[in-house]
Formats: C-alpha cells, structure tokens, sequence
C-alpha cells in the first residue's frame, strides 16, 4: 500500500527528517536529483550519442534539484542547457549552494530557452508549493516546453499543477513521466493532474513513514501485494464458508443489472448468491446464471425480512427503478439489514430524495455513486465535485457515517473517521454500461468472504479496476464491454493464487 500526501503534508515530512532526525537538506537535494538521474538514464539508455537536455529551473528547492540535475548530466558528457528566470532575490538557501556550484564549473544559466529542438526536457519549474496561476515569463517557460518535442521530465510534480488537487493553474506542463520523491502526491493521482503527470516513478531519498512523527497518513494507494489481504480459500471447506450475497436488483427488462452484480460476486469468491427480482426476469436469470438462488417478490414484503436474515451482506439498487414499491425496499432493508449493505444506482437515486434513510441504517452502508448520482445525493453541480474529488467523498462518508465509493477516472474511497483510498488501476474503456453492477457484486464478494467493508470498498475498487485493465489489454478499449471486466476478474484473481502477483 503506497501512501499518498498532500503538500502540507509533504513538508511537515521534509521538515521533521532535515530538523528532527538531523539529515541535511542538501543531502535530500542530492539524493533526489540522482534519483532522477537515474530515470533519465533509463530513457537515454538506448544509445550513446550525446543528447542535448534543457532543463528549467525555479528559485525553490525544486529549481535546486534542477540545478543538481544538470550537474550531474553534465559530469556524464550530455550537453546541458540550463534555464532560470532572471533576478534571483528569493532564492533558497540550497538553491543558492546549487547556482554556484554550477558556476564554478561553469555551466552557464540562461534566462531564455533557445530556439533549438532539445532531446530531453526537464521541469524543475515549481515544485508542489505553488499556490497561484502561473503568470508572466514562468508562463511562457511551461508553454514554450509544451511546444518542444523532446521526452518530458518533470521533477517532483509537473509546474502548474496544484499538488493537492491535480487542478491546472493557468498552465500546466505536460510531462511523459514525473520523478516525484518519497511519497506520490494527491495532485499526481487526480485529475486533471494525473494526465499532466504521465508515468509516475517515485524515488526513496530519506523520507519515509518515520517522517511523519506522531501525525499518520491517511490517504493511501493500493498496489498489487495488497491482493494478499483478500480471504483465503481454506482446504477444508463447503459453500457456506464463502458467505451468502442477496443481490436486490432488476425490474421489468432490466435482468442485466442483476446478473452482471450476481455473477461478479461468484466470480470474486462469494459461496452462495441469492437473487431477489422480480418474476419477469427469472427465465432470463435461469438461463444467464443457473448457480444464483433466484427469489421473485410482487411487493417488499414477499420475503424480504427472511432474505435479510439469511445473507452475508446485501447489495441493492442495480436496475431497481424508483418507483413506491422501489422505494419501500430500500427504505426497508436499510432499516432491517443487520449485515453490510451496497447501496448502488437506482437505491442512490432514492436515498438522494430521503438521506435521513443513511442515518437510520441497522448496520455499515458501502454507497457507490458516480458523478451524476453524488449531484443527487448533495444538491451539488458535477463540476464542482470533479474539482473536489477527495474532500467530497471524505465529507459524505463523515456527514452521514458510510463508507463512499465515489466513481470517476480515479475512483475515491473514504470511509468514517477521514482515511481515503484513491485508486489508480482501470481505464477508460471500463466507461461502459454495466461496469458499476460488476463493481458492486465484487464487494459484495470479498464481504461475504469476510473482508472488514471498509477494507473490501477500497479492494474491491483496485481489484475491479485491475480486471479491466487485463481484459482491455487484449481486447482494447473501445470494445470493452461489462461481461469482458467478469472475465478479467477470474483471470487477476487466478494469476495471483497460482504467481502471488498480477
């Protein structure tokens, strides 16, 4: 599990390992620009030839970790252009050790970048604590280096992009892979950051988790050694042992919602899914997925209390519709259920027009809305949420005590008490219709197996993601389709019980 910091965050860190445990700033400048050295090496690596780099320096640490950069490009025998804006009055302290340095080998410090192609192009511009738009000739220097067509670097964070948010500030530039340090940050991770961003490659240079002293992360990255956290199967076992799902979902012509749910959770591990549906959709259901318990109802009371009590955890919404009998079933199992609800699409829709529904509930409510269904949910323009991603879901999952899967291109998952996951696995071919009825019948899955919900919520998310990644590989992703993300779930979960890894 990586962590994941935000600016203030990220200088309390820097703060604590230079004062605290004693380690000078000018050894964690040095470490970091040959942190990046080393990347660069590896995209240079290709040929001898002598490559001519530009690399844009501020007056920050950052900027000295530019300086230091272009050092020890220089000492390899590339030919370093290196650029500052002129008038130096701010400059840091370290800063200043790195210009003379450079002086007195001298390397040469423009104030203009030359009208000439360049083969690399290194931002060390700002670094993550600029906190205006970009103006003036620091404008020109990030547009000027968009227009070149070298490979982009960009040192701890592309300069213009806000380090919390990943907003664009004025300008941002646009970098093929960013070198960050110690931890990734927030801006790297969400949009419209993380396009500007590129690869992401984060280099240990002294900071670690000891940094933060007595304060504690939380916001956090899954990765792919964190699939041992999922349940084990046991030797010794029966059906019962992989927990009971009862998926709520489906109205007249809308089967597909409950299969895609249902199936995701047999696929994930779960030992028993009972579909409750209306009678419309059995032959279909029969048909599509003859292992689910199917259980039809005519109104909320045919039973539902009896459901409740036999399942492991309940999913509820996909494909329900709004209607009064709709709505008397989701009012109904959130009040009843002893057991971890999902509460997805069309049970989103209803909860948006009665939230005190959320406070009332018996037992842990996971809720998974995408864009359109959070506006509902807070009276709030999309706009407004895309732009405050984190802080959105974070303040849904305090106000009303759930745990929120907020869906987006860097799905968020926040949970009670401020501790957040952003998940960065997925593509864009999983924009597709049904996609979100497999993500929630896979946290259905790992629930019922007996993964803690807010563990399950942010797994189940990074497992999700990782099977369409596996399937958009091989099929693309314009033709991704729903049933293709089931596929890809089989096929992550049997590569990491045969390898250990994905």
């Amino acid at each position: 599990m990586r962590i994941l910091v935000d600016s203030g965050q990220m200088r309390q860190c820097d703060k604590n390992t230079i004062e605290y445990f004693g380690v000078p700033s000018l050894i964690l400048m040095e470490r970091a620009a040959l942190g990046v050295v080393e990347e660069i090496d590896k995209i240079l690596s290709e040929t001898s030839v002598v490559k001519e780099i530009l690399i844009v320096c501020g007056f920050g640490n950052n900027g000295g970790d530019g300086l230091a950069i272009a050092r020890l490009l220089w000492q390899k025998g590339h030919a370093v252009t290196v650029v500052m804006p002129p008038g130096a009055k701010t400059v840091t302290e370290e800063t200043k050790v790195q210009m003379g340095i450079l002086e007195r080998y001298q390397i040469p410090i423009e104030s203009r970048i030359p009208n000439r192609e360049f083969d690399m192009v290194v931002d060390a511009l700002f670094g993550i604590g600029l906190t205006r738009d970009l103006t003036g000739l620091c404008l020109e220097y990030v547009l000027e280096m968009n227009e070149l067509h070298g490979k982009k670097v960009a040192v701890d964070i592309p300069s213009g992009i806000n380090a919390d948010t990943g907003a664009v500030m004025g300008a941002g530039f646009y970098a093929d892979m960013t070198v960050t340090f110690a931890f990734a940050k927030l801006g790297l991770m969400l949009f419209p950051g993380a396009e500007y961003a590129g690869e992401v490659v984060v280099k240990e240079i002294g900071i670690d988790r000891c940094s933060f002293l007595a304060a504690k992360p939380d916001t956090f990255c899954l990765d792919s050694g964190d699939l041992c956290e999922i349940p084990c199967r046991k030797t010794r076992s029966n059906k019962g042992s992989y927990g009971r799902v009862l998926t709520i979902a489906g109205q007249k012509n809308m089967a597909g919602a409950s299969y895609l749910s249902a199936k995701a959770s047999y696929l994930t591990g779960a030992g028993l899914v009972k579909v409750m549906t209306p009678e419309d959709n059995r032959i279909i259901l029969q048909q599509l997925l003859p292992e689910a318990i199917l259980e039809t109802y005519e109104d909320a009371a045919d039973n539902l209390e009896e459901s409740l009590s036999w399942a492991s955890v309940v999913v509820a919404g996909p494909g329900l519709g709004t209607g009064a009998h709709a709505k008397d079933i989701i009012r109904r199992v959130l009040q009843s259920a002893a057991v971890p609800v999902i509460l997805d699409a069309d049970g989103l829709n209803l909860v948006a027009d009665n939230p005190q529904w959320l406070k009332e509930a018996k037992n842990t409510v996971i809720v998974t809305p995408h864009l359109g269904e959070m506006a509902r949910l807070i009276r709030e323009d999309i706009a407004v949420i895309q732009n405050r991603l984190l802080e959105t879901a974070k303040e849904f999952a305090e106000d009303y005590e759930v745990i929120c899967v907020l869906k987006d291109a860097r799905t968020v998952t926040a949970v009670p008490g401020g501790f957040a996951w952003v998940n960065d696995s997925g593509n864009n071919g999983m924009a597709t219709a049904g996609s979100g009825d497999v993500l929630t019948g896979v946290l259905a899955g790992l629930i019922a197996q007996g993964m803690e919900p807010q563990y399950a919520a942010s797994m189940g998310v990074y497992l999700h993601g990782l099977a369409g990644d596996v399937q958009a590989k091989e099929r693309g992703a314009y033709g991704l389709m729903a049933q293709d993300i089931l596929e890809g779930i089989a096929r992550v979960l049997a590569e990491f019980s045969q390898n250990g890894s994905v």
